[in-house]
C-alpha cells in the first residue's frame, strides 16, 4: 500500500541522494583540476561517493565517511599566506564551501519547498508502476 508517508520518505531520499552526489562530484572536479595526483586514492574515494543511510523509528540518518586527507588538504591551503595558495584556495572547493554550500543553498531549500503536488503525483505513479507487475503475478 502506498501511503503519503512512503511518498515523503522517497522524496527526501531522492533529494538527499542528489545533494550528496553533487557534493562528491564538485569535490572530484576540484581534485582533478587543481591538485596533483600522487596515488590516486583521493580520486577513487570521491568517485565511489561512499555514503549510506539507515532508516528506523520514523527517521533516516545519512552517514558520510570523511577521507581525512581531504580535510587536511582543505586546512593546509587555508593556512598558507603566499599568493599561489591564495589562488588555489579561491578555486578549491574541497570541504566546507562545497558541503555547506550544497546543503544550505540547494538541498535544504528543496526539502522545505520542493514537495509539490506534481512531485507527489510523480513519485506515487513510480511506486504504483513498480508494484503493478507484482500485483498482476499474484492474481
Amino acid at each position: 500500500m502506498i501511503t503519503k508517508d512512503l511518498i515523503k520518505k522517497r522524496f527526501v531520499h531522492e533529494v538527499m541522494t542528489k545533494g550528496l552526489n553533487t557534493i562528491y562530484a564538485t569535490q572530484s572536479a576540484a581534485v582533478e583540476k587543481y591538485l596533483n595526483k600522487r596515488s590516486g586514492e583521493l580520486s577513487s574515494y570521491l568517485s565511489r561517493a561512499p555514503f549510506t543511510n539507515q532508516s528506523g523509528e520514523g527517521r533516516t540518518v545519512y552517514y558520510l565517511p570523511l577521507f581525512s586527507y581531504l580535510r587536511f588538504l582543505d586546512i593546509g591551503y587555508r593556512r598558507s599566506k603566499d599568493r599561489i595558495s591564495k589562488h588555489i584556495r579561491s578555486n578549491l572547493a574541497l570541504y566546507n564551501r562545497v558541503v555547506w554550500g550544497v546543503l544550505y543553498h540547494e538541498t535544504f531549500p528543496e526539502l522545505e519547498y520542493g514537495f509539490t503536488k506534481e512531485i507527489h503525483d510523480r513519485i506515487k505513479k513510480e511506486l504504483e508502476d513498480a508494484l503493478l507487475p507484482e500485483q498482476s503475478n499474484n492474481l
